[in-house]
């Protein structure tokens, strides 16, 4: 029975995408039209935004309890959980806000990530709400929902599991190449893809020009699925 137990904790870690959290990695700020994704704040301040006094509050809000969550200085998926009230509030009246579908997510995808038990029931509602985000704002956070979808459909086990689709990973991280061709993020995530389809030489391509892009910081490569792709280019350089 605690075999059972553990492998079932293994697969909602793995359809989450991991089963830890990492923050050390940049974060690059992107104002989404008076709202700040990535800009540094207080748990004080999410909670005064959240009162909505005036227009948009709600989504700083958001905002600020993503960075809380993105940069560890909360790490807990109550706090993940409880943040996604006022932005479903929000959306009730603003259903076509590709931001708001975009935190929320975002909100969703840390709880799952920090409550792995919770994590397959949470996946459809991220990939739901990224897919929206995907159509309505596919420009937040330097293509931010399509590279959030082909994260979630490159690392996610494959059906019945759970969502996960390499053909449409290398889809949604092309997406989010054509959006924002100079975010390194971008490119990394489809090189990985690539690699994973065996398709080195593109992928080393991307790889390359992920490195020469301005957005590249060196920090970006001492993610786990980035080694794979580092020694195959090396290699194949």
């Amino acid at each position: 029975m605690g075999c059972v137990r553990l492998l079932l904790l293994f697969l909602i870690a793995a359809c989450c995408g991991c089963s830890t959290a990492r923050y050390d990695l940049p974060l690059f700020e992107y104002d989404a039209g008076g709202v700040v994704l990535w800009k540094p704040c207080s748990r004080a301040q999410a909670d005064i935004l959240s009162s909505g006094g005036r227009e948009g509050d709600e989504l700083r809000s958001a905002a600020c309890s993503a960075w809380l969550l993105e940069s560890g200085a909360v790490k807990s998926s109550d706090y993940a959980k409880d943040s996604q009230t006022v932005l479903r509030n929000y959306l009730q009246n603003n259903p076509d806000s590709g931001l708001g579908h975009y935190l929320l997510a975002y909100l969703v995808a840390k709880e799952a990530q920090l409550a792995p038990v919770r994590g397959l029931d949470l996946v459809p509602v991220m990939e739901q709400e990224a897919l929206l985000a995907s159509r309505l704002a596919p420009e937040v956070d330097f293509g931010g929902p399509d590279r959030m979808l082909g994260e979630l459909y490159l690392k996610a086990p494959s059906a019945p599991i759970c969502v996960g689709d390499l053909d449409k990973a290398l889809e949604f991280y092309t997406k989010a190449v054509d959006v924002a061709p100079d975010f390194a993020m971008n490119r990394l995530g489809l090189a990985t893809a690539l690699l994973e389809d065996d398709e080195t030489e593109d992928a080393c391509v991307q790889y390359r020009k992920a490195l020469a892009s301005k957005s590249y910081h060196e920090k970006l490569l001492k993610v786990d699925a980035c080694d794979k792709l580092v020694k195959a280019c090396t290699a194949e350089k």
